[in-house]
């Protein structure tokens, strides 16, 4: 019988570590599945909790709950901690998004201060996703989406930069890149969601599943990531027990 457990204990291992793929390099993850009145709950080991303005919560995200910025005053402000200065010249941010509307300027997806500071970036000018990156002030490569994304319709964004270039996919698909080396410029700047620092640029539209990793993934891992949602092990107790977060479903909508 023990023998028989710890052979299932295994298979379950197996089938679901895929699913807590780069745990550790994750520096922030919110999936909005829980409804809180001002602060979004980061489930990395950071604990790099947002303070939200304006926004509020709905339970019909792409998986599970979803927050809504309403292109006027919704924002999160995240305060600066050094995790959030990722591994030197390596940045994964990825995130579902369901535009409502495509107000002027560049609309932040999340972004590490403000344009004289800036790290990084990832944001939607006129309806297609933008990935930046910043080696020194004032010195950015500018990875340009080529793809409009529709209205009403949840869509999957990622950025990666692995210190060769910034890349950057609509919907598991390559659609944007260009050539960028160097370590990203370092600043204890916040880390802004869903508005641009300092300035009265707002997105508009539901935001789920986002998350910052220190590391470049792969096409295939942001494929992974869409296809199937993304969920961590939360505790490992004994040899057989072993108890897993939720993990989120994809739902059609």
């Amino acid at each position: 019988m023990i023998r028989m457990l710890t052979i299932i204990a295994l298979l379950l291992y197996l089938s679901l570590s895929c699913f807590a793929a780069f745990e550790e390099e994750t520096v922030l993850l919110y999936l909005f599945d829980e409804e809180t009145a001002d602060e979004a709950t980061d489930l990395s080991e950071f604990e790099n909790h947002g303070e939200i303005t304006d926004a509020e919560w709905t339970e019909d995200g792409k998986n599970g709950g979803a927050l809504v910025f309403n292109g006027a005053s919704s924002l999160i402000e995240v305060l600066h901690h050094d995790s959030l200065l990722p591994g030197g010249d390596e940045l994964t941010i990825e995130a579902w998004f369901k535009p409502a509307s495509f107000p002027g300027g560049h609309p932040v997806i999340a972004r590490k201060g403000s344009v004289a500071e800036s790290g990084w970036g990832f944001d939607t000018p006129g309806g297609k996703i933008r990935g930046f990156v910043y080696t020194a002030p004032g010195a950015a490569a500018v990875a340009q989406g080529a793809t409009p994304m529709e209205v009403d319709t949840w869509h999957h964004l990622a950025m990666v930069y692995d210190g060769e270039e910034i890349r950057i996919y609509l919907d598991g698909e390559l659609d944007g890149e260009v050539a960028r080396k160097g370590d990203i410029n370092e600043n204890e700047a916040s880390v802004w969601i869903g508005k641009k620092a300092n300035e009265n640029i707002w997105l508009d539209g539901m935001l789920d599943e986002l998350r910052i990793l220190n590391v470049a993934i792969s096409e295939e891992q942001i494929q992974a990531d869409m296809k199937d949602g993304i969920a961590f092990a939360v505790e490992v107790t004994g040899k057989l027990t072993t108890t897993w977060g939720r993990i989120k479903t994809q739902v059609h909508r």
